[in-house]
C-alpha cells in the first residue's frame, strides 16, 4: 500500500510539470526530480521504473541534495543485458516480470537489485559525463569513461536534484 501511495504521490506531482525535462537548458533546470522523469517518461524507462520501485529508491532518488547523476538504462538496453545474463530471448514485459517476481535478488544474491541500480548512480552533476575518467558509485565501486561509453552514454536530461544520462546499449553490472 505504502508503494501506491509513494507511487500516486510521484505521478500527481510530475502530471502537473510544465516544462519537460529534455527542453530544459543549462540555465533552465526544471522542477521535476529524477524519479519524476523516469516516472513518467514516454515508454524508454518502464523497465528502470519498475526496478526503482521494487528496490524502494523512488525517495532516494527524489531528495534534493545531495544532487546526483543517473546513468539511466533504457529498456531496450535491460532487455539486451538480461537477455545475456540469462541467456534466452525476453520482452521487455518479461524483464519488468522478473525484476517484480525478485528474480534479480534470486539470480544473482541477495541485495544484487539495489547494489545494480546503485551502481548507475553517483553523487554531483558536471555538465560533459566524460570528462572524468571514472565515477565512484553509490554502491561503493567505480565506473570507468570506458565503460560508460560501451554502456552507450547519451544526452544530459536535467533534473532538480541532478542529471539523467540516458544508457543505450547495456546495464551496468557491478
Amino acid at each position: 500500500m505504502k508503494r501506491i501511495v509513494t507511487l500516486g504521490t510521484v505521478l500527481a506531482l510530475a502530471l502537473t510539470m510544465a516544462l519537460p525535462a529534455s527542453a530544459a537548458s543549462d540555465a533552465e533546470i526544471p522542477d521535476a526530480t529524477i524519479v519524476d522523469i523516469v516516472l513518467v517518461d514516454d515508454g524508454e524507462f518502464d523497465v528502470l521504473q519498475a526496478a526503482v520501485i521494487e528496490a524502494g529508491l523512488v525517495d532516494a532518488l527524489s531528495a534534493d541534495k545531495p544532487k546526483l547523476r543517473v546513468f539511466a538504462p533504457t529498456d531496450a538496453a535491460f532487455v539486451s543485458t538480461f537477455e545475456g545474463l540469462l541467456g534466452t530471448s525476453l520482452t521487455e514485459a518479461d524483464v519488468i516480470s522478473f525484476i517484480e517476481a525478485g528474480g534479480v535478488d534470486d539470480a544473482l544474491g541477495a541485495g544484487a537489485l539495489v547494489d545494480i541500480l546503485l551502481y548507475h548512480v553517483t553523487n554531483g552533476h558536471r555538465r560533459d559525463v566524460l570528462s572524468q575518467r571514472s565515477y565512484w558509485m553509490l554502491n561503493g565501486e567505480k565506473v570507468t569513461r570506458h565503460q560508460l561509453i560501451e554502456a552507450g552514454v547519451g544526452e544530459n536530461i536535467y533534473a532538480s536534484n541532478g542529471i539523467i544520462n540516458v544508457l543505450t546499449n547495456n546495464v551496468l553490472i557491478p
